[in-house]
Order: C-alpha cells, then sequence, then structure tokens
C-alpha cells in the first residue's frame, strides 16, 4: 500500500499537507500553512508527492469537523474560566481579557524602550573608550631620537611599493628577541640563513639592521639594547659570509613601535613580542 496524502484547512483557514503510513504513523507534514490550495500541494510535491498517489479527499471534511470539536473545547475552557473569576456578566469578562492584553503590550513596550536605551548607552561608553584610547595614542607617541652611533650610520631607505616587471624584490623577515635580551636563539638562526641565501644571491644589496624594543624600561636602557639587537644578527651575517661593508645599524629603542602597547608594563603582550625585533632595511648607497 502507498502512504496517503491528505490535504486540509487548520485552524487558521491555512492549507496544509500530512503524509500517513499505512501503519497509520504520520510520516510527513507541512511546516507552515498556504493561503493557496495549489501553493501547498507544490510544497508536497517537493516532498515527494505526486498527483497520482491516493490523497484523501475526505480530509477537509475531517479536519473542518476537527476544528470544530476544538472551538468547542476552547469555548469551553473560556466558559470555565469565566465561571471561576465569578464575572457577572460577559462583558466583564471580555473587559476582563482586554485589560490583561493591554498590560501585555504595555510591558512589551517598556520592556523595547528599555533594551533600546541600554543598547544606546553601551555605543556612547564605546565611543568614549574609543577616544580614550586615541588621546593616550597620540599622548604616548615619543619622538624618534637616534645615538650618535645610529645618525652617522643613517642613509636613504628604498621602500619598494609597487615594483616594476623588471625590478627584482627582496623580501627579508623580522628577527625576534625574548624580554631584554639580545643574543639571537636557534630559531632565529634558523630563520636568518634564508636572509644570508638572499644576501648571497644579491651582492650589490646594502641593508641596515634596525633594532627595535617593547615599551618597558627607560629611553636610555632601550635604546642601548636596540642597538646590540642589531649588531647581534649583523655579526651573525658576517660570520655567515656577507661582507661587513654592506651592513649597517641603527638604533630605535622603543621609539617605533610596530604595534602600540596598551599596557606598556606587559612584556608578554602580543604587541610588546612584536616590538623586540630587529628589522631588514634596504638602503641605496
Amino acid at each position: 500500500m502507498n502512504d496517503k496524502w491528505e490535504f486540509y484547512n487548520d485552524a487558521g483557514t491555512k492549507w496544509r499537507w500530512r503524509r500517513t503510513a499505512p501503519n497509520g504513523n504520520i510520516v510527513g507534514a507541512s511546516t507552515e500553512g498556504y493561503s493557496n490550495k495549489s501553493d501547498c500541494e507544490a510544497n508536497a510535491r517537493r516532498n515527494g508527492w505526486t498527483d497520482t498517489d491516493g490523497s484523501d479527499e475526505r480530509s477537509e471534511t475531517m479536519t473542518q469537523k476537527e476544528i470544530k470539536d476544538e472551538q468547542k473545547e476552547l469555548r469551553s475552557k473560556a466558559f470555565a474560566q469565566y465561571k471561576e473569576q465569578g464575572f457577572i456578566d460577559s462583558a466583564d469578562f471580555f473587559l476582563w481579557l482586554e485589560t490583561g492584553r493591554t498590560q501585555r503590550d504595555s510591558l512589551r513596550k517598556k520592556h523595547h524602550a528599555q533594551v533600546q536605551s541600554l543598547l544606546a548607552a553601551v555605543i556612547v561608553l564605546l565611543l568614549i573608550i574609543a577616544a580614550i584610547l586615541t588621546m593616550q595614542l597620540y599622548k604616548q607617541t615619543i619622538p624618534v631620537t637616534l645615538s650618535d652611533r645610529s645618525l652617522s650610520a643613517l642613509k636613504v631607505m628604498m621602500v619598494v611599493i609597487d615594483p616594476k616587471e623588471d625590478e627584482k624584490v627582496v623580501v627579508f623577515g623580522d628577527t625576534h628577541f625574548d624580554f631584554d635580551e639580545s643574543a639571537l636563539s636557534n630559531e632565529a638562526k634558523m630563520l636568518l640563513d634564508y636572509d644570508v641565501k638572499s644576501l648571497k644571491e644579491n651582492p650589490k644589496m646594502h641593508v641596515r639592521m634596525a633594532g627595535y624594543t617593547s615599551a618597558k624600561g627607560t629611553d636610555e636602557s632601550n635604546q642601548q639594547l636596540s642597538e646590540q639587537r642589531a649588531n647581534s644578527v649583523r655579526n651573525y651575517l658576517i660570520e655567515q659570509g656577507i661582507a661587513p661593508e654592506r651592513i649597517s645599524v641603527v638604533g630605535y629603542g622603543r621609539t617605533k613601535p610596530a604595534l602600540f602597547e596598551i599596557t606598556p608594563g606587559d612584556n608578554e603582550s602580543k604587541e610588546a613580542l612584536a616590538n623586540m625585533r630587529v628589522l631588514f632595511e634596504i638602503v641605496v648607497k
């Protein structure tokens, strides 16, 4: 036997369908009502119904009976509530229902207004925080001050933003350090080996090692540390066969951070870790 398909009107006079297996179990049904029966049938087709499937034409009549039974049950419950509340006549009862509905609407509107007020307060607070952080960023910008040694080694930087087709661009990576350290780790040396290869492939290229630090510490100590880091990288490149005259150094201390440190005293923050580095700068001789 095939499954039975039924098309009927629900309590809201919307068309629906349901599919019943031969054993009486409902194996499918529409999840929404449709104003037109044709739309309901189209949805049923998408779920496996064909015009040849047996559909119960009496289902509409049966459903109308179910609707009447449902309405009868609702009236019975309403009458029981009417008696329970002790209303004298139906006018008082309906007034009571309307008052309850009005109170619910009022509470809903009040809740909506409270939510809007809360959202507005959150937006204003976020704007204030953004303004404060912006002011702190400008206030904590430290002027660039280089040591005499750094100024003597300073040359013209060349940054290739939009290289031509016949130009060869060499990209170097940063070398990072632990807090208050200038010694190269084994991992840093492995990464520098790739840069050594690039320098050997481009013998006319001159580079400058630019050292940086995090915000923690004094200007003087950070300036010195940044130069030590730059020299550590320079010395390693020389050990690997790069001519010393091709490499110069410069120390920026904490004056040119890669990332702004919101909490300068936290040397484990991602911003501080990003700032403790030595950067390759390509220079024009």
